[in-house]
């Protein structure tokens, strides 16, 4: 057993390109051993800015040799007369088998001609074969160059006047299999056992003779090529600065998973801009130091932003590199705020005409047109949410809330949308209200993400969103498998999440439907007859499939028709808790509904005449069912659900005793519909909370 060392040195690799690149060298790596059955114990993989590497460790040095034996077509098909037929020849020849020179075939087992074999009690025709094993070092001499080439890369490229396509021009190849070079080349470069270290700091080749020896060698000429322990070494450093300071870091996972594909030998430097920029608002400073410069910015325990930063070097501290750093930063800080102070003096009003010339989509006019909408749309929105005493805040915020589209802000840093918005509004002295709402129109921007804080922002959101999905599905831009270039499923998850999280009951079909009324008629390209029917579906299996509950008591409710979120939200919850208390209880009754279902689904609608109940078990169920009905309709109109739900559960022992007790199916028609009408009052009346059916299927 032996240890497989390959390390490429390149030129630097793109840092977005070089962690996935270590994954797919390692995923060649082990498929080669497997698909050549070489075993081995493990292939680690490494990766800096300017190398990848692999270190397998106990490998086998040659695969074993195997015998494999091939079975044929049935010999009466592959022989006739003596003589092979088309078949039996296409398969000698698959083998290399002349089929002229098989005189005779027997039962005799032979690598040098076919035999029969019976197989279930008939005779197939078979060839046996010797594989021999391959040697380790030889395969990698053959396959290495294709395996360096095969590794995956976003982008590649040739260089002089080679035909070879890699992320970067490769410098050297280090190849090992324990002590010994495998001899090879790859993109012309004769492979050896060297190794060179930092760039600056370590940069002379030294000979590695055993693979584990790696890691630790480079170490010594300042290069940690464990992707995770440099992680680990810059996390360090930045809580060791933070302790200093007493500052936080911004975006500290964002930025390390970032700048540790920057470096080989990390050193965290701190530095500080002029304190004049403070003035220009936090988003913008952050955004430049993260987004453009891979910088930590610091701010207070309170979030207030600094004028402090931390800089990830390549190398130990010098006042040029401070110096330097300090120079771009201030070069791209005044930049942004030269088009803040811009931005502030042409104001929201003036960005607002612009918005004309703005497109939202081709078929459904420019941005105005869809502010347009959102104000026409927010007069029923304000009034199923109740938000009568918010709606001159959510006007105001509507007829802003897209102006920062066309800043000068935006327009550099895509990303600050809405919050740009939201400092345009204070400028404005717009109230602080309408300024958050405006900041915070996009949320939620993923499942775990906040609602909007205020009212004025939650209105603004669902509008914003819904106009959106109406939007897509009005022309017939819809999500299709994994494709959803608009987030539309996010954006319907959002809605969701702010109607739950609020605690608000609204007609999701209303809104639907308002949003879809408000598009101009000559732009649908949506062949459907009934659009609100497929929004509010998509709607449900967004709710269904990201909803922390049973999913077959998710699909139970929805089934009742429900078009109110936060309501079925609440059945759900508590028909959740009720089955994690009574789960004996809750699995009979899924046995009782299921006969239940059998026995209405293709009965008759009849109603229940109370003269025909004979039977003791069948009136004591109807009592039952008619004692508990006015409660079950008070509990649920005071959205008492798990008080409703157990009230209903008690209707199992009547149930339960009405089948052991009756038949159903009897001979006398009335009886028989009279009691399938019983069975399906009962199941009415559970359809308040939830449809069996779709548990029982």
């Amino acid at each position: 057993m032996k240890d497989l060392l390959i390390e490429i040195l390149v030129e630097e690799i793109p840092a977005d390109f070089a962690y996935p690149a270590s994954v797919s060298f390692k995923k060649i790596i082990e498929n080669t051993l497997k698909n050549n059955g070489i075993n081995f114990s493990s292939v680690n993989s490494y990766t800096t800015p300017r190398r990848l590497a692999i270190l397998a460790e106990n490998i086998e040095e040659k695969s074993k040799d195997e015998v494999i034996e091939f079975r044929g077509p049935l010999f009466e098909s592959a022989f006739k007369d003596g003589a092979p037929t088309k078949a039996g020849e296409g398969f000698l020849k698959s083998h290399n088998i002349d089929a002229n020179s098989i005189k005779n075939i027997d039962e005799n087992e032979s690598f040098d001609k076919p035999y029969i074999k019976e197989v279930n009690g008939k005779k197939y025709i078979f060839v046996k074969k010797e594989k021999k094993g391959i040697e380790t070092k030889k395969l990698f001499e053959e396959k290495l160059e294709s395996i360096i080439s095969s590794i995956d890369f976003k982008k590649k490229m040739r260089w002089g006047n080679k035909d070879f396509a890699f992320v970067r021009p490769i410098r050297n190849v280090l190849a090992l299999f324990g002590n010994e070079i495998i001899k090879t080349s790859v993109a012309g470069i004769e492979t050896n056992n060297k190794v060179t270290g930092h760039r600056l700091l370590s940069p002379e080749f030294k000979e590695i003779n055993n693979p584990k020896d790696y890691e630790k060698t480079l170490a010594e000429k300042h290069v940690i090529v464990s992707r995770e322990k440099r992680l680990e070494n810059i996390i360090n450093q930045l809580e060791n600065i933070e302790k200093e300071h007493g500052y936080e870091a911004v975006s500290k996972k964002k930025v390390s998973e970032i700048v540790v594909d920057l470096v080989e030998e990390p050193y965290l430097l701190t530095a500080e801009f002029d304190s004049k920029f403070l003035e220009v608002p936090k988003e913008v400073l952050t955004s430049e130091m993260i987004e453009h410069q891979k910088y930590f910015p610091l701010c207070k325990k309170d979030g207030t932003l600094t004028n402090l930063f931390v800089i990830t070097a390549n190398q130990p501290k010098t006042p040029q590199i401070i110096a330097g750093n300090i120079r771009v930063l201030t070069a791209r800080l005044s930049d942004g705020r030269f088009l803040y102070q811009e931005d502030i003096k042409k104001g929201m009003d003036e960005m607002n005409e612009r918005l004309e010339m703005l497109m939202f989509r081709k078929e459904l006019g420019s941005v105005a047109d869809k502010v347009k909408r959102l104000e026409k749309n927010s007069e029923l929105l304000i009034k199923l949410l109740g938000y009568e005493k918010d709606k001159e805040n959510i006007v105001k915020a509507i007829k802003y809330m897209k102006s920062d589209l066309v800043s000068n802000m935006v327009y550099n840093f895509p990303e600050l949308q809405g919050i740009m918005g939201g400092y345009f509004a204070k400028s404005m002295n717009l109230n602080d209200d309408v300024a958050l709402a405006i900041n915070e129109q996009y949320r939620p921007l993923f499942a775990a993400d906040e609602i909007p804080s205020n009212d004025t922002g939650k209105a603004i959101a669902i509008l914003d969103k819904m106009d959106n999905i109406a939007a897509g599905f009005y022309v017939g831009d819809i999500p299709t498998g994994s494709q959803d270039p608009n987030a539309l499923r996010r954006q319907a998850l959002g809605i969701i999440n702010i109607l739950t999280k609020s605690k608000k009951h609204v007609n999701l079909k209303k809104l639907i439907e308002d949003s879809i009324n408000s598009m101009p008629k000559d732009a649908k390209n949506n062949k459907s007859e009934d659009l609100v029917k497929d929004i509010f579906e998509f709607f449900k299996s967004r709710f269904e499939n990201d909803i922390d509950f049973a999913k077959d008591s998710v699909a139970g409710v929805l089934s009742t028709g429900i078009d109110d979120m936060y309501d079925a939200y609440l059945k759900i919850e508590a028909i959740d808790a009720f089955r994690k208390k009574n789960e004996e209880l809750f699995s009979n009754l899924l046995l009782v509904f299921k006969r239940i279902k059998n026995m209405i689904k293709s009965a008759k609608d009849v109603n229940l005449d109370e003269s025909l109940l004979k039977e003791e078990a069948e009136k004591s169920l109807y009592n039952t069912y008619k004692e508990k009905l006015n409660e079950v309709n008070k509990l649920m109109e005071n959205r008492e659900y798990e008080k409703t739900f157990a009230l209903l559960a008690s209707l199992y022992e009547p149930l339960d005793k009405f089948f052991k007790d009756i038949m159903v199916n009897v001979d006398d028609e009335k009886i028989k519909n009279n009691r399938i009408a019983l069975l399906s009052s009962v199941d009415k009346i559970f359809k308040n909370m939830l449809d069996f059916s779709s548990l029982v299927k």
